[in-house]
C-alpha cells in the first residue's frame, strides 16, 4: 500500500468519525448530545447484563474454563458499575460544558472497555466451540451491539471503538475456521459492522441537527420575547407620549388663548378711547393680534389632526342647506372685495362630520376670495353628482392659478405659492394643510385642478347618503316604464331601516311576497323554503355591506343557495364599488367559501325603481330564462281582453 493510499484512508476515517462542520458546535451542544444519548443508556446496560448472563449460562456446562467465565463476568459487571457511576457523575456535574473534554475522554474509554469485553468473549469462545455455541456467541454479541450503538453514536470515536472492538475479533475468529458457513457468517458480521457504523453516523447527524435546531428556535424565542418586550415598552411609551400630548393640547389651548382673549379686550377698550393720532397704531395692533390668533388656532388644529385628536360626529347633511349657510357667511366678504360668490347646490344628502366639512369648505373659500384679484370676478361653489352614489363639492376661483410644482406641494404645512409670497400678510400656509387633514380624517377624496393665469378648483368627493335611495324609490314610475310584475317571493337584506322599509314597499307593490331582514341568519332559511314552496319563483335583493360583524350580501347569497340546493336570482343593491365586490367573489372562490354559482347582478345606489326592476329581471332571466318567458306570456294574457287571448 502506497503512502498516498494510506493517507486517503486515514483522511476518510477522520472525516467519518468527526462531527459535521456545516454549523458551529459548542460545548453546550455536545453536552445536550450526550444527555440525549444517555436516555437510552439503561437499555444498553440491560442488554449487556442479559448478554453476560446468557453466555455464562450457555457455556457453564461446556468445556470452557469456568474460572475464565467468572473473570470475564466480573470484568463485565465492573464495567457496568463504572458506567452507572459515570452516568450519575455526569448528571450531577453543574459545569458539564466546561468539563466536556474530560467527559468525552471518559466516555470513549468506557465504550472501548465495553468493546474489549465483548470482543474478548468472541475471540475466546469461538475457536474452541462449534455448532450451536458459535451461533449463540455471535447472536449475543450482535444483539448487544445493536442495543448499544444508538447510545455510543453521540460521539463517533466511541461508537467506532465499541463496534470494531466487539465485532472484529469474532469476525476474525469465524473467518479463520475456513468453512463455508463460517465464511458466510463472517460476511454477515462485516455487513452488520458497516451497517452499525453507517447508521450511527446518520443518527449522530440527526440528533445533532435536532439539537442545533432546538437551540436556534430557543434563541429565536428569546429574541422574540425581547422584541415583544421592546414593543410593549414602546407602546407604553407612545401611550404616555400621547397622553402628554393631549395634556399639552389642553394646556396650550387654554394658556395661548387666554392672553389673546385679554389682548382683544384691551384692544376694544383702546379703540373706544382712540384719538386721531393713535387710531392707525391701534388698527395695526388689532390686525397683528388677529393674525396671531389665526396662527395659533391653525397650528393647534394642524397638530390635533397630525396626532389624530379629532372627534368625529357623522350626520346627514343637506347640500342645499350647507350651501345656503356658506353663501350667507361668505357673500358679504366677497362683495366687500368687489367679487361675486355664486353657489350651485344639488338636491342631495351626504353623511359626514358637519363641522369638519364646513371648516374645509371655509378654508377653501377663504383662499379663493383671497387670491381672486380681478374686480367683478366670480368665486363659485358648486355640487355635482358623479354616477348614482357619489357627489363632488367644488370651489372655483379666478386667481393666478398654480404651476405643476406648486400643485405637488400646495398641501404641505407652511408652504405658500408664488401668489402667497407676494402677499406675506395674507395667511401662513396652513389653510390647505388643514383641509387635507380634515379630508384624510373624514375619508373624503381631495383633488385639485389649476391652470396658471386662469384659476384653480378644489374638489371634495363624498358618498351620497343612503337616504337618497329612499327618495328614488318614493318616486312614482309611469306604467309604461314598468318592466314586469314579480309574482313570487323575495328575500330582502338591508341594514338601513329606512331603505329596507322603502324597498319592501316597492317589492310588495310589484306583487312579491317580501321577507325582510337587516342581516343574514340561519332562521331565515326555513322562512325562505316555505315562501319558495308557496310561490315557486324566488329572488334575493341584498346590500353588500350588512353591518359590522355580519356576513356580506355576497356571502349570504352563497349560504342561501347552499341551503336551498338551487341557484337563486340575486341582485346586490349597494354603494360599494363593483371592482371590490368582484375581487371578493374571486377571493372567496379560491378559498372555497360559500358563494353563489354566478356573480350577482350589481346595481349602484341610489337606483331608480325602473333600474331596480330591470336588474331583477336580468338576474331572473339569467337563472331561469324559461320561467321568465312563461311569466311574461301569462302577464300579457292577463292584460289582454278575453277574446284576444291566444289559444293554448
Amino acid at each position: 500500500m502506497t503512502f498516498s493510499s494510506r493517507r486517503s484512508i486515514f483522511g476518510f476515517l477522520k472525516a467519518f468519525m468527526s462531527l459535521p462542520t456545516s454549523r458551529s458546535i459548542t460545548a453546550r451542544t455536545l453536552v445536550k448530545l450526550f444527555l440525549t444519548s444517555l436516555k437510552l443508556y439503561p437499555v444498553a446496560l440491560a442488554a449487556q447484563f442479559i448478554g453476560m448472563a446468557g453466555i455464562a449460562a450457555a457455556f457453564w456446562s461446556t468445556d470452557a474454563p469456568r474460572s475464565a467465565l467468572i473473570i470475564w463476568a466480573v470484568f463485565g459487571l465492573l464495567e457496568l458499575w463504572i458506567s452507572l457511576v459515570f452516568v450519575r457523575s455526569f448528571w450531577r456535574d453543574p459545569r458539564k460544558a466546561e468539563h466536556v473534554r474530560l467527559w468525552i475522554r471518559r466516555w470513549t474509554m468506557l465504550a472501548s472497555s465495553a468493546g474489549l469485553i465483548w470482543g474478548g468473549a468472541g475471540a475466546a469462545l469461538m475457536l474452541p466451540q462449534s455448532g450451536i455455541y458459535q451461533v449463540v456467541v455471535v447472536a449475543v454479541i450482535v444483539a448487544v451491539t445493536f442495543a448499544s450503538w444508538p447510545v455510543y453514536s453521540c460521539w463517533m470515536p466511541s461508537l467506532t471503538a465499541f463496534t470494531l472492538l466487539s465485532l472484529a475479533p469474532v469476525t476474525v475468529s469465524v473467518a479463520a475456521q475456513y468453512g463455508i458457513s463460517q465464511t458466510i457468517m463472517a460476511l454477515i458480521l462485516l455487513v452488520v459492522t458497516g451497517f452499525v457504523l453507517y447508521s450511527g453516523r446518520r443518527l449522530n447527524e440527526m440528533m445533532l441537527s435536532a439539537i442545533l435546531n432546538d437551540d436556534q428556535n430557543e434563541r429565536l424565542v428569546q429574541r422574540l420575547k425581547v422584541e415583544v418586550s421592546r414593543s410593549e415598552a414602546a407602546r407604553r411609551k407612545t401611550q404616555q407620549e400621547s397622553e402628554r400630548r393631549a395634556q399639552f393640547f389642553a394646556a396650550a389651548n387654554h394658556d395661548l388663548r387666554q392672553p389673546l382673549q385679554a389682548m382683544g379686550i384691551f384692544l376694544d377698550i383702546l379703540k373706544r378711547r382712540a384719538t386721531p393720532q393713535t387710531a392707525p397704531v391701534i388698527e395695526q395692533i388689532t390686525r397683528t393680534s388677529s393674525s396671531i390668533s389665526t396662527l395659533v388656532e391653525q397650528v393647534l388644529e394642524v397638530t390635533r389632526m397630525e396626532f389624530g385628536r379629532l372627534e368625529l360626529h357623522p350626520e346627514a347633511i343637506s347640500i342645499p342647506e350647507l350651501f345656503f349657510d356658506i353663501e350667507r357667511e361668505f357673500g358679504p366678504v366677497a362683495r366687500k372685495k368687489g367679487l361675486k360668490l355664486r353657489v350651485r347646490p344639488i338636491p342631495a344628502t351626504v353623511t359626514t362630520d358637519r363641522l369638519m366639512l364646513r371648516r374645509a369648505l371655509q378654508n377653501l373659500i377663504t383662499n379663493a376670495i383671497r387670491y381672486t384679484e380681478k374686480p367683478g370676478a366670480e368665486v363659485v361653489v358648486a355640487a355635482r353628482r358623479i354616477g348614482r352614489s357619489r357627489v363632488t363639492l367644488g370651489v372655483y376661483d379666478a386667481g393666478p392659478g398654480l404651476t405643476a410644482e406648486e400643485k405637488k406641494r400646495i398641501f404641505e404645512t407652511f408652504y405658500r405659492g408664488a401668489a402667497g409670497k407676494r402677499n406675506p400678510g395674507d395667511g401662513f400656509g396652513l389653510g390647505l394643510s388643514i383641509v387635507k387633514g380634515i379630508c384624510r380624517q373624514l375619508g373624503i377624496d381631495l383633488t385639485i385642478g389649476s391652470h396658471p393665469g386662469r384659476g384653480s378648483v378644489f374638489r371634495l368627493g363624498l358618498n351620497l347618503d343612503e337616504s337618497e335611495q329612499v327618495k328614488y324609490l318614493e318616486k312614482e314610475t309611469p306604467p309604461s316604464e314598468l318592466i314586469e310584475r314579480l309574482d313570487g317571493a323575495a328575500l330582502l337584506l338591508e341594514d338601513n331601516p329606512f331603505v329596507k322599509e322603502a324597498l319592501s314597499a316597492k317589492l310588495a307593490s310589484w306583487g312579491a311576497e317580501v321577507i325582510a331582514a337587516e342581516a343574514w341568519s340561519e332562521e331565515l332559511l326555513e322562512r325562505v323554503k316555505e315562501a319558495r314552496a308557496r310561490k315557486g319563483r324566488f329572488i334575493l335583493l341584498s346590500d353588500y355591506n350588512l353591518g359590522d360583524g355580519e356576513v356580506t350580501g355576497l356571502a349570504a347569497a352563497g349560504l342561501l343557495e347552499a341551503g336551498l340546493g338551487a341557484e337563486i336570482p340575486t341582485v346586490l343593491l349597494t354603494a360599494v364599488a363593483r371592482d371590490l365586490i368582484e375581487a371578493d367573489f374571486r377571493e372567496r372562490k379560491q378559498a372555497g367559501k360559500p358563494l353563489p354559482k354566478e356573480m350577482p347582478v350589481i346595481l349602484q345606489k341610489p337606483a331608480s325603481d325602473v333600474a331596480l326592476n330591470a336588474a331583477i329581471a336580468r338576474a331572473a332571466a339569467r337563472v331561469e330564462p324559461a320561467a321568465m318567458s312563461l311569466a311574461r306570456s301569462e302577464s300579457s294574457q292577463e292584460d289582454s281582453p278575453a277574446g284576444e287571448r291566444p289559444e293554448l
